[in-house]
């Protein structure tokens, strides 16, 4: 069973799904490292993609067994909270667009409690 991953400030759990498939990563997006695992970086933007201040980082090692995913400032060293500004919606609304699109290619899966 895969590891359980909570974005800063987000309420909602995510796990791999137990349907992943190495296809699906490469279609979404997903790069594979010098490692062997695949990374997936993608900007959270309102108007440019060029100047989004945050982006979502996700790393998935290549047993396809743990995931990481965490939403970061634009140099990716810090760790973001999106959800406690209101005037970052948007942002939140792309994030959940993303994640329903990772969900519906059977790559996330939500937790429920």
């Amino acid at each position: 069973m895969a590891n359980t991953v909570v974005i800063n400030g987000d309420k909602r759990k995510f796990t791999l799904s137990p349907d992943l498939k190495l296809y699906a990563l490469i279609d979404a997006g997903f790069v594979k490292s010098v490692k062997g695992n695949f990374t997936y970086e993608h900007p959270l933007y309102n108007d440019s993609p060029y100047n989004a201040p945050t982006k979502l980082k996700m790393t998935i090692n290549k047993e396809l067994s743990h995931l990481t995913m965490v939403v970061t400032d634009r140099s990716g060293l810090q760790k973001v909270n999106i959800f406690k500004n209101k005037q970052l919606a948007s942002t939140v609304d792309l994030l959940n667009y993303i994640l329903k699109d990772l969900e519906e290619r059977k790559i996330l899966q939500q937790v429920k409690d």
